[in-house]
């Protein structure tokens, strides 16, 4: 929490005034300001780390 002006500080993949919301989708990273990249087959961006979470039966990088 900032001790001037009690906005919190959300760790990378957390947004909103106490920070209990995940980025929105296709966004991820500190202040959900960085964008995700394609990913395959159905698989979402961890808000955190913007990795591609692959669907189970997909692989790599991308889930491709």
């Amino acid at each position: 929490c900032d001790r001037s002006t009690g906005q919190c500080h959300c760790p990378p993949g957390r947004t909103g005034h106490d920070c209990a919301q995940a980025c929105p989708e296709g966004l991820w990273g500190p202040g959900c300001q960085e964008i995700c990249p394609d990913c395959a087959n159905n698989a979402s961006c961890d808000p955190a780390t913007g990795a591609c979470l692959c669907q189970p039966g997909y692989t790599g990088q991308r889930c491709q």
